[in-house]
Order: structure tokens, then C-alpha cells, then sequence
């Protein structure tokens, strides 16, 4: 997030020290397996979903299920929060964060294959050449992500200069959500400010208070990234009679002025007034706030709620001279 901290590197993990949060949030674990897959250039959002094929715990926030010597593994671990003996699933998740993928089968550094599970703040690799415990393991992400930063650059090699090719022209889409006029572009580089509304397809999306966090609780924004809270209502205008409309967290998207498109980070679940889950009657309405994690460079340009897979998404522009 561009932030100078202190920190201390281990093999498997970051400590970082938060002196501007409350205790005791001001020592946190950093999100390396985010931040791995960040540096890998892998996008986990676009993971397959898992679904419990029985004796698993799937997590609703993120999609993912978490099974077998994992799970175990998973929930005999945790950082230390009450007084009592036994690990809870709150101390688990502040040790380990969400699951962000399902099992998979990866190629290692050394060239190995293993099955490996990747969560917000560990990789679990399945070892089944050590006996138990030392089956599931943690993956060196201390390392890993310490020696990718600090890599030394490749040397450029001079070569004759290519002949200009003549620029391609892209292909139209049926879609684009791109904000494109310079003039709101510039004025959106700063933090949008304000409360926005906008009517469509029945309902009524509102949107403000935006702010930029590097953290939200033990949820840190990943390298080069920044998290992005802001507060949201659908009302549905349909009368007596008419359909429900949905809320999910899933079904809101973010977009920033480059026209790249974020859904919902799980960040949202540590907010005690986080967007519900539920259906909206006729005449009644819904919200709370959602975050988002977007790079640092980037500011928000509109959202997106789909209620209804088949008709055009609602869309709310965050312009600042525009807005109610």
C-alpha cells in the first residue's frame, strides 16, 4: 500500500507492526498467500468454487471448501484470543485467513508436484511421503515472497529497432463499463465525495461515503493494493405484489476509471454493519457497507448490481459534480 512499517520475516510468515491501530491490532500477520498469488500474477477470484463432498467446511464469504487433513489441520491451529484451552474458528482464522482456492495440484520451485491449498495468509501442501503429523505442511511463503522482491532486475539487452507495426484495431464489445471522458477521469483520480442515486429495472441503488483503508481489523490490503469501503442501499420500487430482489455481496461489482471491474473483497465480513443476505420485499429496502480491494494508483468510477442475471446490470457512476 506504498506504507513504510517495521516488520520481521520468517519462513512461513511476516509480523507486521500497526502502531496507528488499536490494540490488539497493531502487530498483525501479513496476507502472503494474496500476496504470493499477487506476484504470480494469478487472480484468485476466477478459482473454481468448491462444494462439500462431505465432511468439509465451506465458507460462504469466499466459495471455497476446506476438507479432509486440511481442515483438521486448519482448526488444530490458531492464534490464542479468549482464555480457553481448545482452538476456536475465530482463532484459526486469524492464524490462516479464508481459504482462496480449492485443492489443486501445483508445480513446486523445486520441480515436485504437490496438492496444495491456498488461504490468506498460508499455502497447506499435502505431503503424503512424511507421516503424520508432518503430512500437510505450510508452504515457505516467507521466503518465496522475500526472494521475489528482492530479485535484481534482468539486464536489458540492446537490439535493432523493430519497424512500427500498424496499430491493431480492437475488437468492439458488446459492453464496456470504462469511464473514457478526460474530464471525469481527472476529477475522479481523487476520492470520490458524496452521495450518489440511480434508478432502474424497478429499483433504486445509492451509494456513498467512500474511504481508502490500508487495513480494516486483521485484513490488510495486499501489495500495491488499497482497500475501499463505502456504504450501499437498494430499494425496491415495485408494488404491491411485484418480485423480491435479492441482496448478496457477490452481486455488487466496483469499477475504477481504467474500466477493470472488482468484485466484493472478504474483507466486508469483519464490518458489524456489512451488506446482509437476504431478500428485499416490494417497497422495502437494504444495504450496509462493502469493501473492495483495488490498486493503489486507481479510484473508484461506478458500481454495478446485478439482481437478475438476465437483464442489464444497474449501474451508479461516482461523479462529483453530479451527485445528491
Amino acid at each position: 500500500d506504498g506504507q513504510t512499517r517495521t516488520v520481521q520475516r520468517f519462513q512461513r510468515n511476516r509480523i507486521e507492526l500497526h502502531p496507528d491501530n488499536a490494540r490488539p491490532y497493531d502487530v498483525l500477520l501479513g496476507r502472503l498467500g494474496a500476496d504470493r498469488l499477487a506476484q504470480q500474477g494469478r487472480d484468485w477470484y476466477g478459482f473454481a468454487k468448491g462444494t462439500d463432498t462431505g465432511g468439509c467446511r465451506v465458507f460462504a464469504e469466499t466459495g471455497h471448501a476446506v476438507c479432509g487433513d486440511i481442515l483438521t489441520a486448519w482448526r488444530s491451529n490458531g492464534i490464542q484470543i479468549d482464555t480457553k484451552k481448545s482452538i476456536s474458528e475465530a482463532e484459526s482464522l486469524a492464524l490462516f485467513g479464508l481459504p482462496l482456492s480449492g485443492l489443486q495440484l501445483e508445480t513446486q520451485a523445486d520441480g515436485t508436484k504437490y496438492q496444495v491449498q491456498w488461504f490468506e495468509r498460508a499455502r497447506f501442501e499435502l505431503h503424503p511421503e512424511n507421516t503424520p503429523p508432518y503430512h500437510v505442511l505450510l508452504g515457505l511463503l516467507g521466503n518465496e515472497e522475500y526472494a521475489f522482491r528482492t530479485k535484481p532486475a534482468p539486464t536489458a539487452v540492446p537490439v535493432a529497432p523493430a519497424v512500427p507495426a500498424t496499430p491493431a484495431v480492437p475488437a468492439p464489445t458488446a459492453v464496456s463499463f470504462a469511464v473514457t471522458p478526460e474530464q471525469l477521469v481527472t476529477r475522479l483520480r481523487d476520492m470520490p465525495m458524496g452521495y450518489w442515486t440511480t434508478d432502474g429495472n424497478g429499483l433504486t441503488l445509492a451509494a456513498g461515503g467512500i474511504r481508502f483503508h490500508r487495513e480494516i481489523y486483521y485484513y490488510s490490503a495486499s501489495t500495491g493494493k488499497k482497500l475501499v469501503r463505502m456504504s450501499i442501499n437498494v430499494r425496491n420500487n415495485r408494488g404491491y405484489g411485484g418480485d423480491s430482489i435479492y441482496l448478496n455481496p457477490w452481486r455488487f461489482t466496483l469499477v475504477d476509471v481504467e474500466g477493470r471491474q472488482y468484485s466484493y473483497d472478504i474483507a466486508t465480513y469483519a464490518l458489524t454493519d456489512a451488506v446482509g443476505v437476504g431478500y428485499i420485499g416490494a417497497g422495502q429496502q437494504g444495504g450496509g457497507d462493502i469493501v473492495f480491494e483495488i490498486p493503489k494508483d486507481t479510484s473508484p468510477a461506478s458500481m454495478l448490481f446485478v439482481y437478475d442475471s438476465t437483464e442489464r446490470p444497474v449501474r451508479l457512476i461516482f461523479d462529483n459534480n453530479v451527485h445528491q
